[in-house]
């Protein structure tokens, strides 16, 4: 039968099947390309819209509209809509505010894409699958620096050996994609013991490239933070000292043979003395490559201006480089955000806005936390993915970024999908 002759429900199953290739295609492209990251959101954007009007979701988006994970992301961009109404920034800083936030809206239309099929576990490989190529690409420009073998020939973004992306966010992804391989061999009983190696070996070299290869203090926190949620999730309890132990060994190794972790550290630890005794003329001075303590500072003040309300959406830029000592830190990336996802939310959006971000990662954390016991890899990563987002957002503002905008929500409704579909059964960290 020709496709213009399909029957409405044979079109809705072939828009549901599209809508689920193209997170599965997604979730491979947010690793390697922003571009591609922009034209597969369209494109599912586009395929959610025709299935709605085919009936592809038809009864999903009841379920969907009442679960606490979306209500959160609803409330959540409802605050930034809010604080629109009183934003004295120029109409196309509102509009673009407001579409960078509408990056939370896919949550849910991941949500009723994903849930009860089994296209999350697709995702899921295909994620893995751009971290391994990242990976053995990271490792290979290593070997290929250091053999003097000539100029480089496939993309590479600077920053030690990471490739597609800037360090910071090739570390927040591969410490992602080493949570998930150590997890994958942690819950993977059903896995052939050498398959269990094979994930194991994946995230030793994972480890091995952060700590080692890619430079970046955001990576070793979010690493070792990780590292450590998922002791608690999947250790048993006799085990879990080991566990800890090993991690510590791990970093007292990296502190001693990673030339690139101590020079991390030590310029830390520069940086934290002169922002001690740094005075208002010397903050520009204040930690040159990324001098988040001095923006932070500043931040703080931009907030006592407007502490209720806030500057209204948009008006970060505007509100920030208006009072910023010395002006010139608004040229660094102090101009764009402020480094933490908190002190975002408080200099547009006021109390309402704090609050409702307050619901939303504390509605995350509940949610994967409560689900810990399922056996399956999804479910034991799911707090280490929610701590990896704390971490982060201390450090940077995750929702401004196009890579990590699009990451997060997809990952968070791939980890919540494992309560959907999975039995459950009792919590493997509780085990004697």
């Amino acid at each position: 039968m020709a496709a213009s002759l399909l029957p409405p429900s044979a079109w809705a199953a072939r828009l549901q099947n599209t809508a689920g290739a193209l997170l599965v295609a997604l979730a491979f492209a947010i690793p390697l390309s922003n571009a591609l990251t922009s034209v597969l959101t369209a494109l599912f954007a586009a395929a959610m819209l025709a299935g709605q009007a085919a009936g592809s979701w038809r009864g999903r988006w009841h379920a969907v509209g009442r679960h606490p994970a979306v209500l959160a992301t609803l409330a959540l961009y409802g605050s930034a809509l809010l604080a629109s109404l009183w934003s004295a920034a120029a109409p196309q800083a509102v509009l673009g505010q407001l579409l960078r936030s509408a990056a939370l809206l896919l949550l849910p239309l991941f949500a009723v894409a994903l849930w009860h099929t089994p296209w999350p576990r697709r995702c899921l490989q295909a994620f893995l699958l751009a971290m391994g190529l990242t990976l053995a690409l990271s490792l290979a420009h290593a070997l290929w620096v250091r053999l003097d073998a000539g100029p480089w020939p496939l993309p590479y973004k600077g920053g030690g050996d990471a490739i597609f992306h800037v360090h910071i966010t090739h570390n927040v992804l591969m410490s992602v994609a080493a949570l998930a391989w150590l997890a994958r061999a942690c819950t993977g009983r059903a896995l052939a013991w050498r398959q269990r190696l094979a994930h194991g070996l994946l995230a030793a070299l994972a480890v091995f490239d952060i700590l080692w290869l890619v430079p970046g203090r955001t990576g070793y926190a979010t690493l070792l933070a990780g590292l450590f949620v998922l002791a608690l999730v999947c250790c048993p309890r006799r085990w879990l000292l080991h566990w800890l132990g090993g991690m510590a060994v791990l970093c007292a190794a990296a502190l001693w043979m990673s030339g690139s972790v101590q020079d991390r550290l030590d310029r830390t630890w520069r940086e934290i003395q002169a922002f001690e005794g740094a005075g208002s003329a010397q903050r520009g001075d204040v930690n040159l490559a990324d001098h988040r303590l001095a923006i932070w500072r500043e931040a703080l003040q931009v907030i006592g201006q407007r502490p209720v309300l806030g500057h209204g959406t948009g008006s970060y830029r505007q509100a920030f480089c208006a009072s910023a000592q010395p002006a010139d830190m608004c040229l660094y990336g102090g101009g764009k955000h402020p480094h933490n996802q908190w002190l975002f939310a408080a200099i547009e959006g006021g109390l309402p806005a704090l609050a409702a971000y307050a619901a939303w990662v504390a509605t995350l954390g509940w949610l994967l936390w409560r689900q810990r016991g399922l056996q399956t890899m999804a479910a034991a990563m799911g707090p280490s993915l929610w701590v990896v987002w704390m971490v982060y957002a201390m450090v940077d503002t995750p929702l401004q970024l196009l890579t990590e905008r699009h990451f997060f929500p997809l990952f968070f409704v791939l980890l919540l999908s494992a309560a959907q579909d999975a039995p459950r059964q009792a919590p493997q960290g509780t085990a004697g």
